[in-house]
């Protein structure tokens, strides 16, 4: 069980670093993805005009969380070990833990229903939530995501069952927790496995499984995938199949459940 405690660590040390390296001018590389970053992504087949970079800037990926990040934290919290496609009641409502089941519980004990839309798009709730925050301009690519942040990936298993594992797009979401210094990526989904679980991706190096040191920076994600099989497909890790992220609560307003009459009309397509 991950706890709430280690996030906060996790989050005062990227701040600490992430500073120090502002003030010293030093680093060496480009740390918040802004201009002339470039994010490659292997395999992904979605083409959407997402933008890449600098969604956010520098002062505020480099924030300690919001008291609604920390909202997000402890809501996932509650739901971290529970066994997959498991049933949970949510306040007044009863959710499925598939992968979107736990995107939208977690958000709902919040009072945000991310499932506000899903009736005007087709798909999967996954490629439904994808749209319905594509149309509220909030997806972004940075590297650096925040605590809060949806993540979106693609070909995480043959979806339309053509036997082509690249032509997949958004089959599976998570929510992210906590972000190192060094941008791996704390993430809580729904595992056909492990059920809701934390894991972790990095997009700084998106197809490595391990850093130097040994450690995990990518966990599998492909169906069927692990580091001990031979037979995975060409993309398989977290950062290798990742499509975008999405700033839920920048559109908390227009998603709330707590005051129907405050929601913010849907923008025109």
């Amino acid at each position: 069980m991950i706890r709430i405690a280690y996030f906060w660590r996790i989050g005062i040390c990227a701040v600490c670093l992430i500073v120090v390296a502002l003030l010293s001018g030093c680093a060496s590389f480009d740390l918040f993805g802004g201009p002339g970053h470039s994010l490659q992504q292997a395999g992904s087949p979605s083409g959407d005009p997402v933008p890449a970079t600098s969604y956010r800037t520098a002062d505020e990926i480099s924030q300690p969380p919001t008291q609604e990040e920390k909202e997000v934290i402890a809501s996932a919290k509650t739901l971290i070990g529970q066994p997959p496609e498991s049933q949970v009641k949510v306040k007044d409502r009863t959710f499925v833990l598939d992968c979107i089941g736990t995107v939208s519980a977690i958000f709902y004990g919040m009072n945000i229903d991310v499932q506000r839309d899903f009736a005007r798009y087709s798909g999967n709730g996954v490629s439904r939530l994808y749209q319905s925050l594509k149309v509220l301009k909030v997806l972004h690519r940075d590297v650096y995501p925040r605590p809060g942040d949806v993540i979106f990936w693609d070909n995480t298993w043959d979806a339309n069952g053509d036997g082509i594992l690249t032509d997949d797009p958004r089959t599976h979401a998570g929510i992210v927790l906590a972000v190192d210094p060094d941008g791996t990526i704390h993430y809580v989904h729904e595992h056909v496995i492990k059920g809701v679980t934390v894991e972790v991706m990095n997009l700084r190096h998106p197809r490595d499984y391990y850093n130097p040191q040994g450690r995990v920076i990518n966990n599998a994600l492909a169906m069927n995938s692990g580091i001990s099989r031979r037979n995975n497909p060409e993309h398989w890790v977290a950062g290798d199949l990742f499509d975008s992220f999405g700033d839920i609560l920048r559109a908390r307003r227009h998603f709330s459940v707590a005051d129907l009459a405050m929601r913010e009309p849907l923008p025109a397509h």
